[in-house]
């Protein structure tokens, strides 16, 4: 049996010149997406995300070691919808409509646009406009002249090169940033006659790095919404800040576990009650994140109550006891309470499994305090007791979380020594003692939540 073979095909050189244009073409525009990719990986901010996009789209070199390539486009532009910055809402329903957005990164090579269209600037594209059109269909767009389609005039004459820039300008192509049914905005990109125009393949390359930049700006949006609302609820679950409190003066730092979290289960509260006297509160939930923190909001609701009831600090612990059981997945909490009496110069204190206050005396004494250590919360049935401690003006309670004294090499015993010699040795002033206390015992990333907090008697 004789083989057969194909016959040769022999390529007109035009026909092969332009499978050398594509697979080149098609090579370059790996590249790019794998540059853009590997700037914008891990970016929990959607303006760096963007600007890393334009300086990928521009060929500019990231970092040293990365070689900057022939660009892509002449120049980038990125605008989101005002709605995402705003209102942390995605887009309306697709319709003819004007479309408000935010500017948030642009560039171009050779010259600097962004006096005249500076990142931030919020900005309306009419109905009817390539622009609107390109969010609200979610489909791309092509033009050839600048002023018939962009609805903005510069707020200052631009200066002459980037006048040239913006003239020579002869395609441009308006690509949706979409994410899943969604458009978050768009990228704008444009070439001058140097450049010539963009090709089919080119347009699906612009379509590719519009959707990388997208999940990137998603990703980034969701981070930044989440770590908002943290931070809101950090800030609501503060102490009083300093002079709040008639008679005291008080510092305190929080540092959530880890690099990830943003809450945890630690909380600390100063509750000004009648007569002078002052309800101190610090808790630490079992876990880290957001379960940790959902029961610790609970506690510190609760302790609040308790202490504006008139509970004394036994009173509130065995309160919080019996209602830690029934507030979800987390099991026990540990937790310790004192009722500063500014006018008797004393305090009633109580802890339940938490780690013993210290007291610097006014004259530089430094004393761990013994108290009955008390079962952690949540353990149901414990008993608690308070202990009445002299406290004179000039007074400081420290109250504190194990995290600040327990590391994986360090137990509870050596902790307390390092906090006495790190209180010793600490500024007169409260914030500046605070602030060294933390610094001297915690190497980020700490794998416990911290919180510690100074509260001197006096004025």
């Amino acid at each position: 049996m004789s083989a057969r073979f194909a016959p040769a095909v022999t390529l007109h050189p035009s026909a092969q010149e332009a499978l050398a244009v594509n697979a080149e073409s098609e090579v370059a525009g790996l590249r790019l997406l794998t540059a853009a990719g590997a700037r914008m990986a891990g970016v929990l901010d959607m303006e760096r995300v963007a600007r890393h996009l334009v300086a990928a789209a521009l060929g500019e070199a990231a970092e040293a070691g990365e070689a900057a390539g022939g660009g892509f486009a002449d120049t980038v532009g990125v605008y989101v919808v005002e709605q995402l910055i705003v209102g942390d809402e995605l887009p309306r329903p697709p319709g003819v409509r004007a479309v408000e957005a935010r500017r948030i990164a642009v560039g171009a090579a050779g010259t600097d646009l962004e006096p005249l269209f500076p990142s931030g600037e919020t900005v309306v594209f009419a109905a009817g406009t390539a622009y609107a059109a390109c969010v609200t269909g979610g489909t791309p767009q092509r033009f050839a002249e600048l002023d018939r389609h962009f609805a903005l005039e510069p707020r200052v004459p631009p200066p002459r090169q980037a006048r040239e820039r913006l003239a020579d300008l002869s395609d441009f192509l308006l690509v949706p940033l979409r994410d899943g049914e969604a458009v978050l905005g768009l990228v704008a990109f444009a070439r001058g006659s140097a450049s010539g125009p963009f090709s089919d393949a080119d347009a699906a390359v612009a379509a590719d790095l519009a959707a990388l930049t997208a999940g990137c700006l998603e990703g980034a949006r969701r981070y930044q919404r989440e770590h908002a609302a943290a931070r809101a609820l950090q800030s609501g679950l503060l102490p009083l800040p300093p002079g709040a409190v008639p008679g005291v003066r008080v510092a305190h730092r929080s540092v959530p576990a880890g690099r990830a979290n943003l809450v945890g289960g630690d909380w600390c509260d100063i509750i000004p009650l009648p007569a002078g006297r002052v309800a101190l509160v610090i808790g630490d939930a079992m876990g880290h994140g957001s379960a940790a923190a959902a029961a610790m909001v609970q506690l510190r609701a609760a302790a609040r109550t308790l202490a504006m009831l008139g509970k004394d600090p036994a009173q509130i612990l065995t309160w919080l006891d019996r209602i830690t059981p029934g507030i979800g997945p987390v099991q026990f909490a540990t937790c310790a309470c004192a009722v500063l009496d500014t006018a008797a110069r004393t305090a009633e204190i109580c802890r339940a499994g938490h780690p013993p206050p210290v007291l610097l005396r006014p004259g530089g004494g430094c004393d761990v305090l013994d108290l009955p250590p008390g079962l952690p919360l949540g353990l149901d049935g414990a008993e608690y007791e308070n202990t009445r401690v002299p406290m004179p003006d000039g007074s400081t309670l420290v109250l504190y979380t194990d995290g600040l004294i327990e590391t994986r090499d360090r137990d509870l015993e050596a902790g307390i020594a390092a906090l006495r010699g790190a209180l010793a040795g600490a500024a007169a002033g409260l914030e500046d003692a605070c602030a060294g206390v933390v610094e001297k015992l915690i190497v980020p990333p700490n794998h416990d939540d911290v919180t510690v907090m100074l509260v001197r008697t006096g004025t």
